[in-house]
């Protein structure tokens, strides 16, 4: 290895190799972290997007004798949401819109049924491992997929 006169600048090509290898190598750690805060924030945002809906259904219901909307375009039609961005899940490749949202929609039910269970959840295979939804009380969870025993 040469030695570098006083004065000289820079670093040698060895060190350069050195200093790049270490950088590949912690992005290569890092990336599962950088991905699982990635899906983890597509589930806080299909989250925030189902409570937008919600109050919008809410608020539909509250002005048409308790009952929820046939479907979630009439929402927009009658101006009860204005931004289409809450019908689309950023979890999912596909882009949602009012007349096909990427959320399930379980339409024409009452307000005063919350024994009907579900009202809205993430559409399927939105993430990997569960699924945001919103229920006829109006409680908003996050119900994980059971895992089968396959491969054990």
């Amino acid at each position: 290895m040469k030695k570098r006169r006083l004065g000289q600048k820079g670093f040698t090509l060895g060190e350069l190799v050195v200093i790049i290898a270490i950088v590949f190598a912690i992005v290569v750690l890092l990336e599962p972290f950088a991905r699982d805060i990635r899906a983890r924030s597509e589930r806080v945002e299909c989250a925030n997007n189902i409570r937008e809906l919600g109050k919008a259904l809410y608020l539909y219901a509250k002005e048409h004798q308790g009952k929820f909307p046939g479907t979630l375009e009439i929402l927009y039609k009658e101006k009860y949401l204005g931004d289409v961005r809450f019908v689309d899940c950023p979890a999912t490749k596909h882009v949602g819109t009012p007349e096909e949202p990427e959320y399930s929609y379980k339409g024409e039910l009452s307000v005063n049924d919350p024994s009907q269970g579900i009202l809205l959840r993430d559409g399927e295979g939105s993430h990997r491992n569960g699924a945001n939804m919103l229920l006829v009380d109006g409680e908003i969870l996050w119900q994980a997929e059971a895992r089968s025993g396959a491969g054990r």
